[in-house]
């Protein structure tokens, strides 16, 4: 049921024409190899790797990038034209050359301004740089001390008689930027001063110009520098059709070394080639009118055997696709069990909605999902992720409808204000069929009947997979002996609730005594001791009677959080309207002029609601998304579903950059 029925397929041809019959299949892709061989996976050839780099780089370039940015749509047709005489080895080295040039430019760049840094605190030096060394009996330094130690150093130097000339170039500036010249004969004392008191040596670089005439200099370098590069990436901005002729080659390489590598795995002899795999059923008549034209060549098909691992591909109706995300999370099933999918479906939908249940962020969430549809191209996952949660939200606004809750209470908060308001507190109030913040228990006893329900029907569908394996023994003895025991239980805790009649009461005891006893002969039958037996009976019997009690009371997190939603948006619009009101009134000026007044508490208002609410409302999706799935997988799941399944993955055109039409063919054959 929503598997797919998969053929095992084997397809014998002479060697000769292997090229074409694994073109002709990746272009189908709709078959999915046995590997006969164990082969070492490739390496990209060097020259896709080179484009791929080529087209990183130019995506580098780019100042603005689409949130689902769309790929180039190509048929065959334009595919060839497009690539008729292109020459991507120049192109590439052009771009190689280009981008190294670049960086080489960049460099240079940051090295000037290394040394403009260093020289901008010289600029009134008004000597050559090239002057300030040594001459046979000077010596002439430039360096740095703190002010601080300044007037120490020139004490000490006095004490000592030591003559110095000091020039502080740069007096603003901490530390002082300072020139020195002293006589040789004294460089041991006066060094041993400076070293002393901090004095740190500069050195500059050799240039016949001043500082503030080597700062001018590096900054033309610079302003040539940077124009530069500017006109490269001018000239790389231009490359357009180069970049996208780059993007179909290297989608068309690879795809000729996935067949280059798939082939070397064929089993064939002197003459005969023989690839082996899965089709589904339905598929099998297109590959067969594909090939038809091929001559030598023989397809032998047959149903999978039950040893065998079959791929397993999913087909639903198109409402059931997209809750296929909620199933691939948890995995696949296998080939001869049962796709979770249809039964899960309904569930998380009422699930969510029962959640979130706030129409308004029901709303919400169905226009952004459909926004997103309509306007981003997506593959198949993409789509099917965000039509799940335009359901959601329609779910959402269903049960937020039904609930009384539009944002929290923000109709009643209207009507308050203005009557004009009146008609949509009058629209929610006759929509409403459950106050969940004036009968929470009622909304409890809901989402425990939920619990009581999926677990029934997952135990009904365990069944039904016994029933298609043609298990007929576990049915009786596993889902019979169970439901007889749960509908006993179940009748008899309505009961103790005053909810049913006494009158009922010894049916109801007699189901789950009978249920009972069925369980504990039965759950240890695969055990050969009798009292091993015995004891599995026994602790399945108590696994199904804890586990019962546990699935449904794990259900009251449905409850918590369809509270949760509606408090925190009943609370948000009242922070909204306290803080607009109090806000105002703290700045006198303001709380004296209407106008202002009226202006800053609407601001206020708008701003707290807006950001409030849609904290609110990506919390809430959060756990409206993580619980319903948690009871999927551990509450309903557990009863029937096991994962161990493989993806059915056909041979295909894989691309990265572009798109092919599917109605024309790909390549060169």
């Amino acid at each position: 049921m929503a598997i797919a029925k998969i053929k095992h397929i084997d397809i014998f041809f002479t060697k000769y024409q292997k090229e074409r019959i694994f073109y002709l299949i990746q272009k189908l892709g709709v078959f999915q190899f046995i590997q006969r061989k164990e082969v070492q996976l490739a390496s990209p050839a060097k020259d896709i790797e080179e484009i791929q780099e080529a087209i990183d780089y130019l995506d580098s370039l780019k100042t603005k990038r689409g949130f689902f940015p769309a790929k180039p749509l190509f048929t065959e047709e334009g595919l060839d034209s497009i690539l008729k005489g292109f020459d991507s080895a120049a192109t590439v080295e052009y771009l190689v050359r280009v981008r190294e040039r670049i960086k080489s430019i960049q460099a240079e760049v940051d090295k000037l301004y290394h040394t403009k840094k260093s020289l901008l605190p010289w600029q009134k030096l008004r000597i050559p740089l090239k002057e300030i060394k040594p001459t046979q009996y000077v010596e002439i330094i430039l360096g740095t001390i703190d002010k601080r130690y300044l007037p120490d150093l020139e004490k000490e130097l006095k004490e000592n008689k030591l003559n110095i000339y000091l020039e502080s170039i740069n007096q603003e500036a901490n530390p002082l930027y300072i020139l020195i010249i002293y006589l040789k004969e004294k460089t041991q004392e006066i060094n041993s001063l400076f070293k002393k008191h901090n004095f740190n040596h500069v050195a500059l670089p050799d240039t016949e110009n001043t500082a503030q005439e080597a700062i001018s200099e590096i900054n033309a370098s610079i302003s040539r520098l940077n124009a530069e590069k500017q006109r490269l990436l001018q000239e790389v901005s231009l490359t357009l059709l180069e970049k996208i002729q780059l993007m179909a080659l290297a989608d068309k390489l690879n795809n000729e070394n996935m067949r280059k590598e798939l082939s070397s795995k064929t089993f064939e002899t002197n003459y005969v080639s023989l690839i082996s795999g899965w089709i589904k059923e339905k598929d099998l008549p297109r590959l067969k009118n594909t090939l038809s034209a091929t001559t030598d060549l023989e397809i032998m098909t047959r149903d999978p055997r039950e040893d065998e691992d079959v791929p397993v591909d999913l087909e639903n109706a198109r409402l059931i696709q997209p809750f296929e995300f909620i199933t691939k999370i948890y995995g696949m099933p296998k080939y001869s069990e049962l796709d979770p999918t249809p039964f899960l479906a309904p569930f998380f939908f009422l699930y969510f909605g029962f959640c979130v249940s706030d129409a308004g962020y029901g709303m919400l969430l169905a226009l952004i999902s459909w926004f997103v549809l309509r306007k981003f191209r997506m593959g198949p996952q993409g789509m099917r992720f965000f039509r799940l949660f335009f359901f959601c939200g329609i779910s959402t606004i269903i049960v937020g409808a039904l609930t009384g809750s539009w944002f929290g209470n923000l109709f009643d908060l209207l009507a308050d204000s203005h009557k004009i308001f009146l008609p949509l507190k009058k629209f929610k109030d006759a929509l409403i069929i459950l106050d969940p913040m004036k009968e929470p228990t009622k909304l409890l006893g809901i989402a425990l009947s939920f619990g009581i329900i999926q677990v029934w029907f997952g135990n009904i569908v365990a069944a039904i997979a016994n029933f298609k394996n043609k298990r007929y023994l576990d049915i009786l003895l596993d889902q019979v002996s169970t439901l007889t025991l749960l509908f006993g239980l179940t009748g008899l805790g309505l009961i103790f609730l005053n909810l049913l009649d006494k009158a009922n009461l010894n049916l109801f005891k007699y189901a789950a005594l009978l249920g009972t006893i069925a369980l504990i002969l039965t759950q240890g039958r695969s055990e050969k001791n009798l009292g091993a037996k015995l004891f599995y009976g026994i602790f399945n019997l108590y696994s199904a009677i804890s586990g019962y009690l546990a699935d449904t009371l794990s259900y009251s997190r449905l409850w918590a959080l369809g509270l949760v939603t509606s408090v925190m948006a009943t609370t948000i619009n009242l922070i909204s309207i306290q803080f607009s009101q109090i806000i105002p009134t703290t700045v006198p000026f303001i709380n004296k002029i209407n106008f202002i007044k009226l202006t800053v508490s609407s601001l206020v208002l708008i701003i707290i609601f807006v950001f409030g609410h849609l904290v609110s409302f990506l919390m809430n999706l959060l756990g409206a998304f993580v619980h319903p799935v948690r009871l999927q997988f551990v509450e309903f799941f557990s009863k029937f579903f096991k994962t161990s399944g493989d993806s059915f993955k056909p041979f295909k055109v894989e691309t990265k950059y572009i798109n092919i039409s599917e109605t024309t063919t790909y390549g060169t054959q």
